[in-house]
């Protein structure tokens, strides 16, 4: 399926804002769109991340480069085999546990 893409014309008019603050927003990397030469372009996506902070904050986050340490690696699959045994504690008890560790 072919995503349309939007004039900034057209995500203003979707918006209620000039198509000047569309271009604004885009050159500030504000608002992701495709650039063609001099034109713009809007994925429907992209403008519906604008409209979704957390969403819009998640697509524009940097990816975490930082590759696991063998320690991490080791962590992780402890962790998963306790899951994998049933060693682990409900998270209701934990949570008591720590309110009470807490209170004093």
């Amino acid at each position: 399926m072919v995503e349309k893409l939007l004039t900034p014309e057209e995500a203003a008019e979707r918006l209620a804002v000039t198509p000047r603050s569309i271009r604004v927003w885009l050159k500030q990397g504000k608002l992701r769109g495709v650039r063609a030469g001099r034109l713009w372009r809007i994925r429907e996506r992209d403008l519906e991340a604008f409209l979704d902070p957390v969403l819009h904050a998640l697509e524009t986050a940097p990816d975490d480069d930082e590759p696991l340490t063998e320690e991490d690696k080791k962590a992780i699959a402890k962790a998963e085999r306790a899951i994998a045994q049933g060693k682990t504690k409900p998270w209701e008890r934990v949570k008591g546990e720590m309110e009470r560790r807490y209170e004093a």
